[in-house]
């Protein structure tokens, strides 16, 4: 990739009074998606929380309330222009409404917190006249007065830097009894929006510059499929690979002798069998970046994530260890050009833009942190993971390699892929990765990914031809 261009130094995000602030490119991209089709629950984001312990509600409710009150992400509708782009209306001040319906039927907590999780995580927003936030509060009535806290939320409003603000803050809240109140962020959404595109405007021709010097000639990347078409939008499978204690702290050690990050190593993995799995070299795997490049965006709830094009360039020939150099160094080189928004790259490079799929690139990868440790006011609590039924990509490799229980998750279009597929997948790539990380100096090429109950079933394929 080309050394990064030169910019001038930006300047810090302050209040500003300007008002309505325009959509930011986040936003906006998420409009055009919204507008461009039938509207659909495939951006709805979730956190939900079984809470053991007879938790005060009206206490929780005035959390919540205090919380969308300091954060206006939380509140705003989007007010389309006919003169012009839409821009964000956040409304006055004004408690969210609740609902109290009781959660699903059954008799396993858990499983009931699941399955009203996954009923909420349906809703399909109305962006122009409803917020983009949805609160349950439903009760179990069982004896410990167990209650499912279910926030759905669409991603115009926020992402996955949000959940841990958010969990600290109703935690901080509740703590204190919601008094002395949280201190608002000293700059909001809305200021964020008109500093975005102030800077923008000084450095989009130098970003435009690099990113089609990056991605010059790359070609898309080409996956056998079990059925012809396009995965975005359609129902989604997931498979979940743990990943073994030895694996992670060979991984770090790899990681530590390349001078990168454990999730470059993971992406190397990545690049690597996806390149096996198609025959292809140079291709594009998409991933996400916070897009919080300011301090003071830190504190903030609300959707700043942006995408970034990583290109594999694989040399088969050479130890997985130079992969992970080379993957480090696309890494970094992105990530110092990562103000550009997405949708703009498209536009810029102008593949076809149908509504169906995603440009650009048709596997994507990240890596996650643990999940936060939460202590609300005394209650037992356990995060609920709702069942997410809607593809956003053809293949999406997530990687978590923090916390006490290490693994990969493989999330694959049913659209395109049987469910035996997309399990094999996700078992090649974990032996892979076992492989790679004990022997780095090994080349790409004779990296193993077979398992063992494949090989046996080639080897005695091959016994009984001979036998033959």
């Amino acid at each position: 990739m080309s050394a990064p261009d030169s910019a001038p130094p930006r300047t810090p995000v302050v209040p500003v009074a300007k008002r309505p602030a325009p959509l930011s490119t986040a936003q906006a991209r998420l409009w055009f998606v919204h507008t461009s089709r039938r509207p659909t629950a495939e951006y709805n984001l979730q956190v939900a929380l079984l809470l053991r312990g007879r938790p005060d509600v009206d206490a929780l409710v005035g959390a919540i309330h205090r919380l969308v009150r300091r954060h206006e992400p939380l509140r705003t509708v989007v007010e389309p222009r006919a003169d012009g782009p839409p821009v964000q209306r956040v409304p006055a001040d004004g408690p969210p409404t609740v609902d109290h319906r009781p959660a699903a039927p059954g008799t396993d907590p858990m499983e009931r917190a699941v399955a009203t999780a996954t009923e909420e995580l349906r809703h399909v927003f109305d962006l122009e006249h409803e917020p983009p936030l949805r609160v349950r509060l439903a009760a179990l009535g069982d004896a410990d007065g167990a209650v499912v806290l279910v926030l759905t939320l669409h991603h115009l409003a926020f992402d996955g830097w949000s959940t841990a603000i958010l969990l600290r803050e109703l935690a901080e809240d509740l703590g204190r009894g919601g008094v002395p109140e949280l201190p608002a962020p000293k700059v909001s959404y809305s200021d964020y929006a008109w500093w975005e595109r102030e800077t923008l405007e000084r450095e989009r021709e130098s970003l435009l510059r690099h990113w089609r010097t990056a991605l010059a000639g790359v070609q898309e990347l080409e996956l056998p499929t079990d059925r012809p078409g396009h995965g975005v939008g359609g129902a989604v499978g997931t498979v979940q690979h743990e990943v073994s204690p030895a694996t992670v702290q060979r991984l770090r050690a790899v990681a530590a002798r390349a001078g990168t990050s454990s999730f470059a190593v993971a992406l190397a993995a990545w690049f690597a069998v996806l390149g096996r799995y198609s025959g292809q070299r140079d291709f594009v795997v998409g991933t996400p970046v916070s897009g919080r490049t300011d301090l003071a965006l830190e504190p903030l709830i609300g959707c700043f994530v942006n995408t970034l094009c990583l290109r594999s360039a694989l040399r088969p020939d050479e130890p997985f260890v130079e992969l992970v150099r080379r993957t480090h160094r696309t890494l970094a080189d992105a990530l110092a050009h990562q103000a550009l928004p997405f949708e703009e790259l498209v536009r810029a490079l102008g593949p076809d833009r149908r509504n169906d799929r995603n440009p650009l690139f048709r596997a994507f990868c990240s890596g996650v942190d643990a999940p936060p440790s939460l202590e609300l006011d005394g209650l037992e609590c356990e995060f609920v993971a709702p069942e997410y039924e809607l593809s956003r990509f053809d293949l999406n490799a997530t990687f978590l390699l923090g916390g006490p229980r290490p693994m990969l998750r493989l999330d694959y279009s049913r659209t395109l892929f049987d469910d035996a597929t997309g399990a094999d997948l996700a078992a090649r790539l974990g032996v892979f990765l076992d492989w790679a990380v004990s022997r780095p100096d090994r080349a790409v090429r004779d990296v193993a990914w077979m398992t063992p109950a494949e090989r046996r079933r080639i080897l005695d394929t091959l016994k009984g031809e001979d036998l033959g």
